[in-house]
């Protein structure tokens, strides 16, 4: 069993949406368990239990996010720091990503991502595709909520006066860049249960005709550098027929290798449901922490 799923099925709640959305916050160290009170047994119970535990001033687990970066740093970040964090917050991005978005140089973002690689606060995960590249990314949960959650309202969420109003403007913020990372680690831990999977990454796919990149969460490969799968990730929402049809558009783009396709999520549309393609198939939260 993979350390992940390991770790979030050791919470012991039954419902996997609500073990995950836990997880993303907590993992399972039983030090941070003392302050979280009566765990959600059920997903429409989390919003509430993460208002009463993250989202609320007097709670210890307010703080340790709110200086989650410092702590981890030793010191406050400084503006560029800040904004790196920021951007990486919001998705996986290579260095040539980030020197466009931040207005960085590479000679100047190259430090402060071993920096902040050695802090614990990112990692780098590989791009096969462009080896000398990776995709640096926050590993470290409580840096996550703090610029998913904290960052933008850190003073109206101290005051705790307007907290149910704040919950409705934010939350979904919290079920993408809180959650939904933690849900798609673990399908990649999931994607490499396969015996033949020797790597499971992020890809990121040029798309010549629309001038674009086209990007799936999910690209398994095996020990000689072939494609065995490709998958694509919702979570929180019914995932819809469209995301099919781009799932298998990328593997056009990718000259039409002959992989499985992974379509990951709580709930799909019923297209995909009926989709009758032999190599497709239709993965929840239950069968990542089955691992089946």
């Amino acid at each position: 069993m993979s350390e992940l799923r390991k770790s979030v099925r050791a919470l012991g709640i039954d419902d996997p949406e609500a073990a995950i959305s836990v997880h993303a916050l907590l993992g399972s160290d039983a030090s941070l368990l003392a302050h979280a009170g009566e765990l959600p047994r059920t997903r429409n119970d989390v919003p509430d239990w993460v208002k009463s535990t993250f989202l609320n001033a007097d709670n210890p687990l307010f703080g340790l996010a709110e200086h989650a970066v410092s702590t981890r740093l030793g010191e406050e970040p400084d503006e560029g720091v800040d904004k790196v964090l920021s951007l990486l917050n919001v998705r996986p991005r290579a260095i040539d990503d980030l020197t466009a978005m931040s207005s960085l140089a590479e000679i100047e973002l190259e430090p402060m991502l071993t920096r902040l690689a050695e802090a614990g606060i990112i990692r780098a995960d590989p791009d096969p595709l462009r080896p000398d590249h990776p995709f640096w990314t926050v590993d470290d949960r409580f840096v996550r909520f703090h610029y998913a959650m904290l960052a933008e309202n850190l003073d109206r969420w101290r005051r705790g006066r307007i907290t149910d109003k704040l919950w409705s403007m934010t939350h979904a913020r919290f079920d993408r860049y809180v959650c939904r990372p933690e849900f798609t680690r673990l399908a990649r831990e999931w994607a490499l249960g396969d015996p033949a999977a020797a790597q499971v990454t992020r890809i990121v796919v040029p798309d010549p005709r629309h001038r674009q990149l086209r990007t799936l969460e999910v690209a398994a490969w095996d020990g000689s550098g072939e494609l065995l799968a490709l998958g694509t990730v919702r979570w929180a929402f019914r995932m819809r027929h469209r995301q099919l049809q781009r799932l298998k558009y990328v593997r056009r783009l990718l000259g039409d290798p002959p992989v499985r396709l992974y379509c990951i999520a709580p709930r799909v549309d019923a297209e995909i449901a009926a989709d009758t393609e032999p190599g497709l198939f239709r993965i929840g939260p239950a069968h990542l922490l089955r691992g089946d």
